[in-house]
């Protein structure tokens, strides 16, 4: 079962099914997908709910993890945050997240991310972690950087959205780590 985490605000927690109407309202606004790699606008009807039934058995298989951002005051669920792509043999996971529209501008993005680096440190011993962001999605872009990431690169053209390919910028993040023999 995939542990609670708790920042300053936030309570990050496992998705449940009943989330999956938040999600689709939150996914499907343009402004949110867009910007977003991983979310296609128009998001699909039921697109949130087949996600949400992925994310135990992805867990479980230690292949990644999602979580919920909920706001500890009210329970509100605000977005998601991700590390994903594991790579047990590297001690390397990509991370991912967004938020609704509603919730952008209160920091939200890099407080509960920092907490999932956090986690993946302690949990899985990821020693590197990599994000990627469109070229022009700066909010993104700063909150890999609030959270200590260094850019590293870009994929030009890499991504055909709305038929314009778009560049996109890598960043990481690395930790001490133990030599492996």
């Amino acid at each position: 079962m995939q542990p609670v985490l708790n920042s300053r605000r936030l309570l990050l927690r496992s998705y449940t099914q009943a989330d999956a109407p938040e999600v689709q309202r939150l996914a499907s606004d343009r402004h949110v997908a867009e910007p977003t790699a991983a979310i296609s606008h128009p998001y699909p009807e039921g697109a949130a709910q087949a996600w949400i039934a992925t994310t135990a058995d992805v867990f479980s298989s230690g292949r990644g993890v999602s979580y919920a951002i909920t706001l500890q005051s009210t329970s509100q669920l605000v977005g998601t945050v991700s590390l994903l792509d594991f790579s047990s043999a590297h001690t390397r996971a990509e991370v991912g997240y967004w938020v609704g529209i509603d919730y952008w501008g209160h920091g939200y993005c890099a407080e509960a991310l920092a907490c999932l680096l956090d986690f993946g440190r302690a949990h899985f011993a990821i020693t590197r972690f990599v994000g990627r962001c469109a070229a022009l999605n700066l909010a993104s872009a700063r909150v890999l950087e609030k959270c200590g990431f260094t850019r590293e690169g870009v994929q030009v053209k890499h991504v055909l959205r709305n038929g314009c390919f778009e560049d996109m910028l890598l960043y990481g993040r690395c930790h001490p780590s133990r030599h492996v023999a």
